[in-house]
């Protein structure tokens, strides 16, 4: 599998973090703060990594710490998903509310502690950005949104065609008459 890079793991998550889903479950765990955290911290970093990625190619450390940044990355993406699934269960259960409360509360799968453990997994991984982001301003990246337009970049190429004199083209000549006399032959 190709190796992902890290700014588009970044945008895919912002796209989950701005989701109405997402700001609902958010609500029922009393998470919503921690999401809207999480989004402006993502968002924050997403405009550093065009400049991290450039730097990575010369730099091992800046390598480093993108895998860093793509491991924990993954990690929140696991974590959306995980609430994803959970809201999809919660809305799939049948019956009327007060009956599904009851039999959600007293399940294997108790919501409480279920918005317990999401909750510090949340944090957890806030605080593992929030290094990362600090790692960030170690290395100076500078925030931006395109790539730096370089000497390679801007240079213009010089035109070419395929037209060229007669006069210019050297050596084929007895290979051009061979091709000639063996064509007419066969006709």
């Amino acid at each position: 599998m190709a190796e992902a890079i890290a700014s588009d793991i970044a945008a895919e998550l912002i796209i989950k973090l701005s989701s109405r889903a997402l700001s609902q479950v958010g609500l029922w765990w009393n998470l919503k703060h921690d999401i809207h955290d999480l989004r402006r911290t993502v968002c924050q970093i997403k405009a550093l990594l065009l400049d991290a990625e450039e730097k990575s190619v010369t730099d091992n450390l800046v390598k480093v710490w993108l895998e860093e940044l793509k491991h924990v990355l993954y990690d929140a993406d696991d974590l959306l998903d995980d609430f994803s699934t959970e809201a999809l269960r919660k809305n799939l259960s049948g019956g009327n509310k007060l009956t599904k409360e009851v039999r959600l509360f007293f399940s294997t799968s108790n919501q409480f502690a279920y918005g317990l453990k999401m909750g510090r997994k949340m944090k957890a991984i806030k605080a593992r950005l929030a290094s990362i982001e600090s790692g960030a301003n170690t290395f100076g990246f500078i925030p931006r949104d395109r790539p730096a337009e370089t000497s390679f970049m801007t240079k213009r190429r010089q035109q070419t065609h395929s037209f060229e004199r007669e006069d210019d083209i050297i050596g084929r000549d007895d290979d051009k008459a061979a091709l000639l006399k063996l064509v007419l032959e066969f006709q």
